[in-house]
């Protein structure tokens, strides 16, 4: 099984320094794990210095040169929806956004052409409402006629894939289709994943949640204790309650092209390392979008304005001497 890592990257971005403590916790784990490293012809030039000390941890580098006219972020879809096209053997695509929490040579016993884990580990259906509604018009944008048929919606942050006439029939279209919604504008490849794997009568196998764990997701937590993979999503901007996601040890690695003796000592536990002001909650999947709003990262920075203040307070007394009582007579009629 070959463990494989997609990146296109240059000094202005964290992707290499992400990867680098990805590949960095592997190998922890599995010393002899045959790691590859697919970049396109720009990453591959840029790969001096400091940013060459991640070539000291894989077992093959492979560059493929792409049309100029992509920018980074299409450069990076591009190969990862052409992976299989380039890599000969079975592989396991992880996310550079990642941290290894054990041994993954298990992976190799699942019995499956394709495999992947459930987006938000949850269902189609169990989506919010809204949410699927905004999905359905979008993807109706796309040509995804049958959105609201589909049963799964699978992460494309691990994909496990052999190297079988079913896995290459599933690329070959992926990067097809893929291509088709970049020239509409979208550069992103989830949607694509997931409609070859409706065109395909689901194909994509689902495996357990430990295989990635989406640490910022729902979720998660159920299948924390026991993850292979935590998935911590680089692409959220505030400070992480997974203390290894946040940017000072990346700024660290960006600073030294390695992993410090303490870094790697975190890595050995990482499930350990939540930050000390993180709680369990119990929360409506219903409010989830509004907690990721903008209204509510509006409101939160007014909390602690004067004007907040002065909201809350009218805020509380209105539900002291309103709503409270109100509440408590309604119950008491019941």
């Amino acid at each position: 099984m070959k463990y494989l890592y997609v990146l296109t990257s240059d000094d202005s971005d964290y992707y290499l320094e992400q990867t680098l403590l990805s590949i960095t916790s592997l190998r922890l784990y599995m010393p002899d794990a045959f790691v590859v490293l697919l970049v396109d012809d720009v990453t591959e030039a840029n790969l001096t210095g400091k940013r060459a000390e991640i070539l000291k941890l894989i077992t093959e580098l492979k560059s493929i040169k792409i049309d100029s006219r992509f920018n980074k972020k299409a450069r990076s879809r591009w190969l990862k929806t052409s992976m299989r096209m380039h890599i000969t053997g079975d592989f396991f695509y992880i996310d550079n956004d990642t941290i290894i929490a054990g041994d993954l040579s298990s992976i190799e016993n699942i019995d499956a052409d394709i495999a992947a884990v459930l987006n938000d580990h949850i269902y189609l259906s169990e989506f919010v409402k809204t949410r699927l509604h905004r999905m359905n018009v979008y993807y109706k944008k796309l040509g995804f006629v049958h959105f609201s048929s589909w049963k799964y919606f699978f992460n494309g942050g691990i994909i496990l894939c052999k190297d079988s006439k079913t896995g290459h029939d599933f690329f070959r279209e992926w990067h097809h289709l893929w291509f088709l919604n970049f020239e509409l504008g979208n550069v992103t490849d989830q949607q694509s994943l997931n409609q070859v794997n409706f065109i395909m009568n689901n194909v994509v196998r689902e495996i357990d949640g430990i295989w990635n764990c989406q640490i910022l997701n729902d979720g998660a937590l159920q299948f924390l204790h026991d993850a292979k993979i935590i998935h911590y999503f680089a692409t959220h901007v505030h400070s992480k309650f997974f203390l290894l996601a946040n940017k000072e040890y990346t700024e660290k690695i960006k600073e030294t092209g390695v992993v410090d003796q303490k870094t790697k000592d975190m890595l050995k536990n990482p499930k350990a390392h939540i930050a000390p002001n993180t709680r369990i909650m119990l929360v409506d999947r219903s409010l989830r979008e509004f907690y990721d709003s903008a209204i509510c990262g509006a409101a939160k920075r007014i909390y602690y304005t004067r004007l907040g203040s002065v909201i809350e307070f009218v805020f509380s007394i209105i539900k002291k001497y309103i709503f409270t009582p109100l509440r408590k007579k309604l119950y008491m009629h019941r």
